[in-house]
């Protein structure tokens, strides 16, 4: 199993329930998922980022798999309209 951990900081905070939605509306549609969250962040700090999402897979194949995704590849388009600092974990479990 892999789990693929994003998290966002967007440059206006306000992007991060629109790219939640974005992220959200994957559900269901890309099949080499076996799960996913996202959350919001409520703390606001200073080390804290806006978003993050965390999808399982059921291996690395699947996850290249999930990368290549037509629904993926779009809301990757949607995100990548908001500037944004972004950090990315991927690891088995």
């Amino acid at each position: 199993m892999v789990k693929h951990v994003v998290m966002w900081k967007f440059a206006n905070p306000d992007h991060a329930q629109e790219a939640q939605n974005a992220l959200e509306g994957m559900r269901g549609k890309v099949m080499t998922m076996e799960s996913l969250e996202t959350g919001l962040d409520f703390q606001n700090g200073p080390a804290s980022y806006q978003l993050v999402l965390i999808t399982t897979h059921a291996n690395r194949e699947q996850l290249d798999a999930y990368q290549a995704d037509p629904d993926h590849c779009a809301v990757k388009e949607v995100l990548g309209d908001f500037p944004a600092e972004r950090v990315v974990v991927d690891f088995e479990i």
